[in-house]
């Protein structure tokens, strides 16, 4: 289910899987031949990874990373290969090897070993899945056949939400903006199946194409539940004259990134006179939600015209797209002709991968996913432990003393500005390497030989386990995601960051590197998190993470005029053909990509102490840590899936994350002696931290 906390929380990167992951089927032979194959003992950073035929002031991401891409070229099965990739790769093998061994039936195994081991035992048990056909499905087909008018509609799309479907709207638990100690409901736009609404609307020759397929695809999987394709091409029209009336009350990507356009906190009689012919009461009664008087409506325009969507067509219509639904939520654990027909259209066709991943890949996915924090204790033991969080807290450490002194010395913001944000600075709070506080699956029942139910049930436990939080103060020992997590992030309305032991590893960080390596990968990560608290979303919540204008209107212009010039460069960076990147969509990423880099190599100096260290192969301490930047963001990725980014996703490519960060920062042209007039020196440079 989609929660418009995802919008807000800002991450470091974006799996390339951005909306359908890919899912479960019987694998071909020729896949294992395409395989990535097992990832590298040292993928430590190296003088032979650069390509010295390249002038780094022409081009610096080329300088570090050409002779990468060209060695590492995307696995048939993956949209994209990146240094996140590789890493995140290493930890697939970690956790197949801890899954394996949970997997063995044995007296001696703990009850977390179980869960975590039988599920992904039923998981590879493909023979069971083929042989269960879709009969799992057959409950939630049978339930809705049974609808005999449209006030019948709230109960059933309370079980379809149950069990994982993003059907009609989303509904969830979240932090109040404006009393951010406490967690109230939401409800939010969804109900679609193609990536954003844009893609419903868009008028040129590619989306046009687009829409045609996502609507063969449909029909496609209606005969495959048994409809003759008469019927079935009739139905796939239904479900896109649906969504298309969905998506035109929802709000595009650009927009949901603003804070003030989705926080609308009413009463549920205000809501209810939203969309008066759908019963909420029978809604938020037989979901499971605490009561409660007052609600987020992320986007009341949204749930207005969904009313009048759920007027204009008949039961018989909705009933397709339930089951519309139903089926495309289910994918994960039904034969594989459902899963290669998912594939073709979600995968290959808006990403542009070739191959579906190996099945152990998949279901270790899927694991992570329904039990990440139960496998995570063990990952955790093997990979990171108490001496790895001590040493990355002392590097945060190091990185908020020099965003402190930078927001003391900008000249553009004023002493009360200034006096507000030192505050927001010191109230962020740190979370590193793994919880302080397990997540607890005791109520979650997995079943050796039941792959479909188990992951019913796993979205069944997760939807209460959120929505018991409403009405509840914020625990802000709940993580958004499993230890094993290649990632990062800030949130706001709680006003701290994340990151989890799967990214603090090479090549991200090395305890066998120099500082200048470090603080230019893993320092310029952690730097990018702290400035999201100060970009141009999260400069609109304060220290406590309420949403409170605390600048003076004289800096939140300047402030403005600054972020502008982030906007306007990276909005004539290309990111495929002649499509260029959205330079407002992508605002906040740039915006924390320059300020992390510049306040991590203020980091640096500070390290220094005043002491320049020798040159390491040939390169002084700036330049590797210039190196160290670069060499992180090394990526390849397909046409398709760069096209789909564009529309989606607030981070530009890692092209531009590099060459356009390093353009702005006078201290690159210095350390690589770069002339006034070479492009990796922009003559009107951008800086707001």
């Amino acid at each position: 289910m989609r929660n418009f906390l995802k919008v807000l929380t800002v991450f470091m990167m974006l799996v390339p899987a951005l909306f359908a992951q890919e899912k479960l089927a019987q694998d071909k032979p020729a896949q294992a031949k395409t395989e990535a194959a097992k990832p590298p003992a040292d993928v430590r950073f190296s003088v032979d990874m650069l390509d010295k035929n390249i002038d780094p002031c022409n081009d610096f991401y080329a300088y570090a990373c050409s002779k990468w891409m060209a060695q590492n070229p995307i696995p048939a099965d993956r949209s994209a290969w990146g240094r996140f990739n590789e890493l995140q790769q290493r930890g697939e093998y970690i956790v197949r090897d801890i899954l394996d061994k949970a997997s063995v039936d044995r007296p001696a195994r703990s009850a977390n070993e179980q869960k975590i081991g039988d599920y992904y035992a039923s998981c590879m048990d493909e023979a069971a899945v083929e042989k269960a056909g879709t009969k799992p499905l057959e409950p939630d087909f049978q339930s809705i056949a049974a609808i005999h008018s449209k006030g019948d509609l709230p109960k059933e799309i309370v079980r379809l939400h149950r069990e994982g479907s993003d059907v009609l709207f989303g509904f969830d638990s979240d932090s109040d903006f404006k009393n951010a100690s406490q967690m109230i409901a939401e409800v939010d736009q969804g109900g679609l199946g193609m990536p954003d609404r844009d893609y419903y609307f868009k008028d040129d020759e590619k989306s046009i194409e687009l829409r045609k397929k996502y609507v063969a695809h449909v029909a496609k999987m209606f005969v495959l539940l048994g409809d003759d394709e008469g019927k079935a091409a009739a139905e796939a029209k239904v479900v896109m004259d649906i969504e298309t009336g969905l998506a035109k009350g929802a709000l595009d990507q650009t927009s949901r990134r603003d804070p003030q356009k989705i926080y609308h906190k009413l009463t549920d009689s205000e809501l209810a006179a939203l969309s008066p012919g759908f019963n909420w009461n029978s809604y938020f009664e037989g979901v499971g939600a605490p009561r409660f008087d007052a609600l987020n409506v992320v986007e009341p325009e949204f749930i207005k015209n969904m009313q009048a969507v759920l007027s204009a067509h008949s039961l018989d219509d909705w009933k397709t797209y339930l089951r519309w639904h139903t089926v495309h939520a289910g994918v994960p654990a039904l034969p594989t002709a459902f899963v290669n027909e998912n594939f073709d259209f979600y995968n290959k066709t808006l990403q542009g991968t070739k191959e579906l991943r190996p099945r152990w890949k998949r279901c270790v996915g899927y694991t992570n996913h329904d039990l990440g924090e139960l496998v995570g204790q063990i990952y955790v033991q093997q990979t990171f432990g108490a001496e790895g969080k001590e040493r990355t807290l002392a590097m945060v450490g190091n990185l908020e003393k020099a965003l402190g002194e930078d927001i003391q010395s900008v000249p553009w913001m004023g002493p009360d500005t200034k006096a507000q944000a030192q505050v927001k600075l010191h109230a962020i709070t740190n979370r590193i390497g793994y919880t302080d506080k397990w997540r607890d699956y005791s109520a979650l029942q997995i079943v050796r030989g039941d792959a479909f139910g188990n992951s019913q049930r796993a979205n069944q436990n997760d939807l209460q386990r959120r929505l018991n939080k409403i009405g509840k103060p914020l625990d802000k020992r709940d993580w958004p995601y499993p230890p094993m997590t290649v990632n990062a992030s800030y949130n706001p309305t709680q006003n701290n960051i994340t990151f989890p032991a799967g990214i603090l590893q090479p090549p991200f960080y090395d305890n066998q590197a120099d500082d200048a390596m470090n603080f230019g990968a893993i320092g310029a990560v952690i730097g990018h998190e702290l400035t999201h608290g100060f970009d141009d979303q999260g400069s609109q919540f304060d220290a406590e993470g309420n949403l409170r204008d605390w600048w003076t209107a004289s800096d939140k212009k300047q402030f403005e005029e600054r972020t502008g010039c982030v906007k306007d460069q990276y909005a004539n960076f290309v990111a495929v053909d002649d499509l260029k990147l959205n330079g407002k969509l992508t605002l906040g990423e740039n915006v924390a990509d320059n300020g992390g880099l510049r306040i991590a190599y203020m980091a640096l100096l500070n390290a220094f102490a005043g002491k320049e260290p020798a040159p390491i192969d040939g390169f002084s301490a700036e330049q590797r840590f210039f190196l160290g930047f670069a060499n992180v963001w090394c990526q390849n990725r397909t046409d398709a899936l760069a096209r789909m980014l564009v529309t989606v996703d607030p981070h530009s490519p890692s092209k531009d994350r590099v060459n356009g960060t390093i353009s702005n920062m006078p201290e690159f042209r210095e350390a690589y002696h770069c002339p006034a007039t070479a492009p990796m020196v922009n003559q009107n440079a951008c800086r707001v931290w």
